[in-house]
């Protein structure tokens, strides 16, 4: 997952790793890559998810079948498009289609608007949209690795009742408007 500091991308690491383990996965991780976070600044954050066998490399991960892209201006960056390799699948939170021309020919790439999704629905802090839950609702229509129920369940254990209702709302409209372009 790429993400800027204060946009959740860590705590979707953890979420995704929770969801996956009540999914009947066998192993799960989640691997915060911060540094010298500071709002604002690139950081990323890794999952490693398993069906049938333990997980026993913590390192982070340097093939990955999923990138998470929470902000389109990372792409800008050249290490960070270097990452994007033949074969990946590509999430980014965009209302629009991308300019796929400088990016392998062989991925797939989905949109989903999470930052237009959190404004409508108000699921902001201060300093912005909290786009974790809406990437998330995304990976899962697109993987099928979860659905909304157990997203319920895992976001009601972590979040509590009273902030479940609004979590599930901005994860059903991107569960529902993620695309392939």
């Amino acid at each position: 997952m790429h993400c800027r500091g204060g946009q959740t991308c860590i705590t979707a690491s953890q979420l995704l790793a929770e969801m996956a383990f009540e999914e009947g996965f066998k192993d799960t991780i989640a691997i915060p890559i911060i540094g010298a976070e500071r709002r604002g600044a690139p950081i990323q954050a890794f999952t490693k998810v398993s069906k049938s066998m333990q997980i026993k490399t913590y390192d982070s991960v340097v093939n990955p079948d999923y990138i998470f892209m929470f902000d389109t201006s990372l792409l800008d960056i050249p290490k960070i498009k270097a990452s994007i390799k033949e074969g990946v699948n590509l999430i980014i939170n965009s209302p629009d289609p991308i300019n796929k021309s400088d990016l392998p020919n062989n991925i797939k790439i989905f949109i989903v608007d999470a930052t237009g999704i959190c404004i409508k629905r108000n699921f902001m802090h201060a300093s912005g949209p909290i786009l974790n839950i809406p990437m998330l609702g995304a990976f899962g229509k697109i993987t099928g690795y979860y659905n909304l129920e157990t997203m319920e369940k895992v976001i009601k254990k972590e979040f509590g009742e009273s902030r479940l209702e609004k979590n599930m709302s901005v994860a059903n409209d991107a569960y529902e408007s993620v695309r392939e372009i």
